[in-house]
């Protein structure tokens, strides 16, 4: 039997998004020319965006992505939001006709899995400019130790995944479709830090079908409800049989964070690293952790193309180095699980 391969892409920003980038550009031709591709690929924010280059079937994609990235289309700098309005282009460019009909090529095998978060105050007022400015200090603040968090009170925060191929029986409030309709709207949706990156989405943008949920919600940035899945497939209830919809032999995170940290969400309350399901899959070589070894020069809101692209460039001279070293070649190389 084949071995199934998951791809996991950590969120970074435009930053490390450009390291990864480089990353799985290399990995992703290596893969394809040793029958290692992945089926399944998932993440949020930049790592959703991501995901969905790898689902595209080939590294050209992530290639036009960030050669792209950092460029001036006619008119950006016009609007109010110079990063949205490049980040919403960025998406239409990359994601074109032919890159669609990639992802979408009938293939049942094939999971794509881009994480959002919908977000509703308690009150069930509508979000407004001050709940976008909670949000985007919350973002700002998610290095800082747990005391000097900020962390706002009274909004209800939910992991709502958009998923490829989702069976009929697999779909809930929080398990939705990913189709050529919502595409855009979603990998979108999973970039967007409030403030920083524009106003967040409204329901209707994404939604194939109304939940009543969905009243008076916005969706933004996957991370802040969801950035590793791990404990939430596992223990969630809402995600248990989602995890075994996606269940793989091996599985590989693309960690954006320089010291391999595996968050649960943005805001760094709680690394996945410890947990004895991850541990386990390390030491029996189901799980392949790849972070930095370099610091890396673009920053979160980086739009200087000549820097993206000297850091796309260093994560592939990284990638070439893993893919000769012998703890990725070990991982490839020893049979999965009976």
């Amino acid at each position: 039997m084949d071995t199934t391969y998951c791809w996991i892409l950590d969120s970074g920003g435009a930053g490390r998004g450009a390291w990864q980038g480089g990353v799985i550009y290399e990995f992703m031709r290596w893969c394809r020319a040793n029958g290692s591709f992945p089926s399944i690929t998932m993440g949020a924010s930049a790592g959703g965006y991501a995901a969905a280059d790898v689902a595209t079937g080939t590294e050209q994609t992530v290639m036009k992505g960030w050669t792209y990235w950092g460029t001036r289309p006619a008119g950006a700098a016009r609007t109010k939001s110079r990063f949205r309005a490049h980040l919403h282009a960025s998406i239409l460019h990359v994601m074109a006709e032919k890159e669609l009909s990639g992802v979408f090529a009938p293939n049942p095998r094939k999971k794509l899995l881009v994480f959002t978060t919908r977000v509703r105050r308690c009150d069930q007022k509508p979000f407004g400019s001050l709940d976008q400015l909670r949000f985007s200090l919350k973002s700002a603040t998610r290095k800082f130790p747990k005391p000097l968090k900020y962390l706002p009170e009274g909004y209800q925060e939910d992991p709502t995944i958009f998923a490829l191929n989702l069976p009929p029986e697999e779909r809930s409030e929080y398990i939705r479709p990913l189709t050529r309709r919502n595409y855009h709207a979603v990998i979108e949706a999973s970039c967007l830090v409030p403030l920083a990156m524009g106003a967040p989405l409204e329901a209707e943008a994404l939604a194939e079908e109304p939940h009543a949920g969905d009243r008076a919600a916005v969706f933004l940035d996957g991370g802040y409800a969801l950035k590793m899945p791990m404990r939430f497939f596992a223990e969630d209830p809402r995600f248990q049989k989602l995890a075994r919809w996606v269940e793989a032999d091996k599985t590989i995170i693309f960690c954006c964070d320089p010291q391999g940290w595996l968050w649960e969400t943005s805001a760094r309350l709680r690394r996945l690293n410890a947990l004895p399901g991850v541990l386990r899959a390390l030491g029996e070589n189901r799980l392949l952790v790849l972070r930095p070894d370099h610091k890396v020069e673009a920053g979160f809101l980086c739009m200087d193309s000549a820097a993206t692209m000297r850091t796309f460039r260093r994560g592939q001279e990284q990638a070439e180095r893993l893919l000769r070293s012998e703890g990725v070649r070990r991982f490839f190389d020893s049979p999965p699980r009976a």
